[in-house]
């Protein structure tokens, strides 16, 4: 389960001012179906920080960045 938001700055595109998105990764918490093809629920989006396997954020600017941290691996920097 993929949970995003928008940074603050989309509104200064036009001044070249970097924007991004942050991102977090979940687990499914709730049953797929046997075709793992069954619509997610509500549940599976709210779940507290600590379910979390990975996290990072995206800047998009004169340079793209892209920063994912996964739990037990580290935090990686892509450019």
């Amino acid at each position: 389960v993929v949970t995003f938001v928008p940074l603050d700055g989309s509104s200064n595109i036009d001044a070249g001012v970097n924007v991004g998105t942050i991102f977090g990764i979940y687990r499914r918490i709730s049953d797929s179906g046997p075709a793992g093809t069954a619509p997610g629920e509500m549940r599976d989006v709210l779940q507290p920080p600590k379910n979390l396997i990975a996290a990072g954020y995206t800047m998009y600017g004169a340079s793209t960045v892209l920063v994912m941290a996964t739990v037990g691996q580290g935090v990686n920097c892509f450019t």
